[in-house]
């Protein structure tokens, strides 16, 4: 047991201000705080008198984190589902309370295997918090506070997730957390020695992996930048357009005229101010050439309406024939059900240059609350969360959009935060990831900043640039190391020229994705077995010593 007088204030405050300050906030971003938020969790476990007590104080400790980092969540639920402030904080409390449970288990685990002198524990510790991050994930369905998540604004300290992945990356750092601090607090230094040596491996190595590279394109220089042709052939540009639409106004009809007309006048006017630049035949031919194996990017369902069926699909085709690129945007679809009901996708609708439909991908993994309400809680003013379009139907189409020499995995606004969707992309063959998502729902909070850091990851995870749109910012291209390269503004209506590139090698993580878990779960069960024996035989001399005296 640590016998350090303030180990358990400070391990409160450790949990609290890891999660708050860790991520990417309004306040002030401190990632590597977010390291303290396990070793709080480990400490109150090794704190408590007894095991209840243990899980309890980590669980309201985590509650309290969870709220003030996930404070935007009755945002959504108020100024655009209409909840009333009476209901909406209570819905966003329950999901924090929920998702807090996490750390109550980890510290009471942490009561039973962690021992801060012995190294070993806190590998082990590690890998346990790699599996509870990897069983919310799939089962609470709402990955949004990974420790990846907070140390993606810094890529060096995240390299290893080209071969580990982010959560398990991020797995690693909390137990040199736990390796460094323990030893700190209960004065016993072997721990130290370890967990420095091992965040020393992790950071050299991501020091190796991080080539150099220009200098990141923010806000104010995104406006004016220009597409340059490369000879490069992977190389190819994006035009990012942010529509910044008014959530509430987006579905209304009478809006659909002026909606369209803002996407296709701020896509026609950056094209033409590209190719003015060209002062030459040569310029002119070189700059068409490069625009042509481009894209144009749209948000999600930047379109409030079925292009299949809408009049106004017609000013989307003459708009792609005018800029010679072809476009990709999310539009809802609609398809007959059983019967005589209708089934409605959130879909990203791609049109080739000559304004033809050229694929069309459906969003697969829905937001509950957002696209969907679940059965359990069909309860009637629930229902303004949906907004007009009412509830989606999860897609099954997943095969990449192909277009020339781009083949676009696409994942839709939420979708960029769960692992397996972007494995599955590339593995169907995509050689860029695509993104496009609403963040309006979220105003001027801290969740479009969170949002973005955790989409970062896939990149660095797949060895793919992705590429990201969205309504209201932050639109953004992450390189295949995971860097933010490009980013525009926010709360503007923008057209932002920036590039990418198409990569075709896979990186390690994605050839042995499938191996990852089961290998650390034997790795586990190894240095339990280890602890367990090694326990048996510290009793052992004290038993007979015990029966002497006897």
């Amino acid at each position: 047991m640590i016998a350090h007088p303030k180990a358990r204030f400070l391990a409160l405050a450790f949990v609290v201000l890891g999660l708050w300050l860790g991520f990417p906030n309004k306040l002030v971003s401190l990632p590597f705080l977010v390291l303290f938020y396990p070793l709080g969790l480990a400490l109150l476990g090794k704190t408590e008198p007894t095991p209840k007590k243990a899980f309890l104080a980590a669980w309201l400790a985590g509650s309290l984190g969870h709220v003030l980092a996930l404070y935007w969540l009755y945002v959504p639920m108020t100024n655009v589902g209409g909840l009333p402030l009476a209901a909406a904080i209570p819905c966003a409390l329950l999901v924090c309370v929920i998702l807090a449970t996490q750390a109550g288990l980890f510290a009471l685990a942490s009561r039973y295997f962690w021992k801060e002198e012995a190294p070993l524990t806190s590998l082990a510790m590690a890998l346990v918090w790699y599996f509870l991050e990897l069983g919310y994930a799939l089962v609470a369905g709402f990955p949004w506070l990974p420790l990846s998540g907070a140390l993606a604004p810094l890529p060096w300290s995240l390299q290893i997730a080209d071969t580990l992945g982010a959560t398990l990356a991020g797995a690693l750092w909390a137990g040199c957390a736990l390796a460094i601090g323990g030893a700190i607090f209960a004065q016993k230094w072997q721990g130290l020695v370890a967990g420095l040596l091992v965040a020393a491996l992790l950071g050299g190595y991501g020091m190796y992996r991080l080539p150099e590279m220009d200098p990141l394109v923010g806000p104010e220089e995104a406006a004016f930048q220009l597409p340059k042709p490369s000879e490069d052939k992977t190389v190819f540009p994006v035009l990012l357009v942010e529509g910044n639409i008014d959530q509430n106004q987006k579905w209304v009809e009478a809006f659909r005229t002026s909606t369209v007309k803002t996407y296709v006048d701020l896509s026609l006017f950056a094209v033409q101010k590209a190719r003015q630049r060209a002062r030459s035949d040569e310029e002119r031919l070189a700059l068409e050439s490069y625009l042509s194996r481009g894209l144009i990017l749209w948000p999600e369902t930047a379109m409030p309406f079925d292009l299949a069926r809408s009049p106004h699909t017609r000013s989307l085709m003459a708009m792609v024939i005018e800029a010679k690129m072809p476009l990709l945007t999310g539009a809802p679809g609609q398809e007959a059900g059983p019967g005589r009901t209708r089934q409605v996708y959130n879909r990203v609708w791609l049109l080739d240059a000559n304004g033809y439909p050229a694929g069309s991908y459906d969003k697969e993994h829905l937001v509950p609350f957002g696209e969907y309400v679940p059965s359990f809680f069909r309860w009637k003013f629930l229902e303004g969360l949906l907004q007009e379009i009412g509830a989606y139907s999860e897609g099954t189409r997943t095969s990449p959009l192909r277009l020339g020499s781009l083949s676009l995995g696409p994942l839709v606004c939420y979708e960029a935060v769960f692992p397996w969707l972007a494995q599955e992309r590339v593995a169907k063959g995509a050689n860029v990831l695509v993104d496009v998502s609403n963040d309006a729902w979220f105003g001027d909070t801290s969740a479009p900043w969170q949002h973005l850091a955790l989409t970062g990851l896939r990149a660095l995870e797949q060895n793919r640039y992705l590429v990201r749109c969205t309504n209201s910012g932050i639109s953004a291209i992450f390189d295949n190391r995971g860097r933010l390269v490009f980013h525009g503004p926010q709360f503007q209506a923008e057209a932002l020229w920036a590039e990418a590139a198409t990569i075709s090698e896979n990186s390690l993580f994605h050839r042995y994705y499938m191996y990852i878990p089961a290998a650390c779960g034997v790795l586990l069960a190894l240095l339990l077995a280890v602890f367990a024996l090694a326990g048996k035989r510290t009793n052992i001399p004290s038993q007979r010593t015990s029966s002497k005296r006897t």
